[in-house]
């Protein structure tokens, strides 16, 4: 059973689809999704949400909230099976210990698994355009637990460095330590 709203209007059709329009809300099990455009195909059991682009005042509103337990994401766009309990999401951000993880294109998998391609560590508050991070090629986002990447360099006001490291593992805790760990 999918428990669902919507402020503006729901649109059902006779090809198994149904759309949320304006400030849309699913909630199934243990999931809530809200967003401004919701479209729900009910025969493949995938829901597809994005947010709405504002070309006068340049802004997305109403973008993807995808919660599931603890766990929140928001995006400007995604797609999720119910399933299979995987999503594609495009342009992801979720705070992870001291961190905020931003990806361009983002796997979740079955096990909350989050694979990237395009991915930022970042500390700044500042998600759209961060003043620092440390760009991923690619990398593999276990939440609560750990950040492995492959090739990352580090970004310093829009402005590449030449330090870069061929494998990087952020573990997140949430106690302090502070120190050298030899390889």
């Amino acid at each position: 059973q999918i428990d669902y709203t919507s402020d503006d209007s729901l649109v059902m059709w006779g090809n198994g689809a149904a759309y949320l329009y304006g400030k849309g809300d699913i909630t199934y099990k243990d999931i809530n999704l809200t967003a401004d455009y919701i479209r729900v195909k009910i025969d493949s059991s995938t829901i597809y949400s994005a947010g709405v682009y504002d070309s006068i005042t340049e802004e997305w509103h109403g973008r993807p909230v995808f919660k599931q337990g603890e766990d929140s994401y928001e995006s400007y766009e995604m797609s999720y099976n119910l399933q299979t309990k995987r999503a594609f999401v495009r342009h992801v951000v979720t705070e992870q210990g001291e961190g905020y993880i931003i990806a361009d294109k983002t796997k979740i998998m079955d096990n909350g698994d989050m694979m990237m391609a395009g991915g930022k560590y970042t500390t700044c508050d500042d998600h759209d355009h961060p003043h620092f991070y440390l760009q991923i090629t690619k990398g593999k986002l276990r939440p609560g637990k750990n950040v492995t990447s492959g090739p990352a360099y580090l970004v310093v006001g829009d402005v590449p460095l030449p330090i870069a490291v061929p494998f990087a593992f952020f573990p997140m805790t949430n106690t302090y330590s502070s120190g050298l760990i030899m390889p």
